[in-house]
């Protein structure tokens, strides 16, 4: 069951976060411990310090329910870009 009430109250917690891009640490410690109290294994790589930010690419891990199933993959940003001119 999809609980509205939870994933509106979510929404209205990000976008609290400033999250502006290679400054998005904030939000990436906040998706982590979503993350982690949903049992996932949470790890961070080192995008950021290639490009100069201040977190890497969060890569969470839930443990499958159904045996030998195929694995799923989701990707989101987790920044803000501030708008340009022009």
């Amino acid at each position: 069951m999809i609980n509205k009430e939870r994933i509106k109250n979510t929404l209205l917690e990000l976008v609290q976060i400033s999250s502006h891009s290679r400054k998005e640490k904030d939000v990436a410690n906040y998706l982590r411990a979503q993350c982690e109290a949903l049992g996932a294994q949470v790890e961070t790589d080192d995008a950021g310090a290639k490009v100069g930010g201040n977190t890497g690419n969060l890569i969470a891990r839930f443990p499958g329910t159904i045996k030998g199933a195929e694995p799923i993959m989701f990707s989101s940003h987790m920044d803000t870009v501030i708008p340009g001119e022009g």
